[in-house]
């Protein structure tokens, strides 16, 4: 029997700008195992560097050369594509289950946008507190997109919330492919900057 390798869990994923396609990529790593009929598996974890724009086909065919690659520099196990057993959902969790951002303000203005494309968010939560003093007034978005271009107020941190408070969308669904903050208004009394947290989950 040959040797099979199936897919058995998300390890980590992390998002980075790569500067050569000017695009966000995620980095996916995956525990996999080696096995015949299932007798003493070997255990190893590969990784694979997807694209927002990959379809699953790409997303999938770049897992397996990723278990190919591998399990040969691993093991020095030829293992062949069609050996390579991935069931349908491994390609669906090419993301984290929940992204979170922290973005600095000391004026009005945009925070970095949160590539979720892969695996969109909808419920969220936000978090504004007073750095190097107490802010006096502010006004912060939580904000979705569809296409990264048109963005819509899922929640607005104010300082009538007050700081150090969250935010939360409870049980409202805002199914989003990206999201970001945006100081709408700020006053910073004695506070030197505002720091703001964004947390969306599936």
């Amino acid at each position: 029997m040959a040797l099979k390798s199936v897919f058995l869990s998300m390890v980590n994923c992390s998002v980075f700008f790569d500067p050569i396609s000017s695009r966000n990529l995620t980095k996916v790593a995956f525990e996999m195992y080696l096995s015949e009929d299932n007798v003493n598996p070997r255990t190893f974890v590969s990784d694979a560097i997807i694209d927002p724009a990959d379809s699953t086909a790409i997303i999938r065919q770049k897992m397996i050369d990723a278990i190919v690659l591998k399990a040969q520099s691993e093991f020095a196990v030829t293992l062949p594509k069609e050996d390579i057993l991935l069931p349908t959902y491994a390609t669906g969790l090419t993301s984290p289950a929940s992204e979170t951002r922290q973005d600095i303000f000391t004026a009005p203005g945009v925070g970095q946008t949160i590539d979720t494309s892969l695996r969109p968010l909808s419920v969220f939560s936000i978090l504004v507190t007073g750095i190097g003093g107490v802010p006096l007034a502010w006004e912060v978005a939580f904000e979705g997109s569809l296409n990264g271009l048109a963005w819509s107020e899922i929640l607005r941190h104010t300082h009538l919330v007050g700081t150090g408070a969250t935010i939360y969308s409870g049980s409202n669904r805002n199914p989003s492919l990206f999201i970001r903050s945006r100081c709408v208004s700020l006053t910073l009394g004695t506070a030197a900057a505002i720091g703001t947290t964004i947390l969306g989950v599936p």
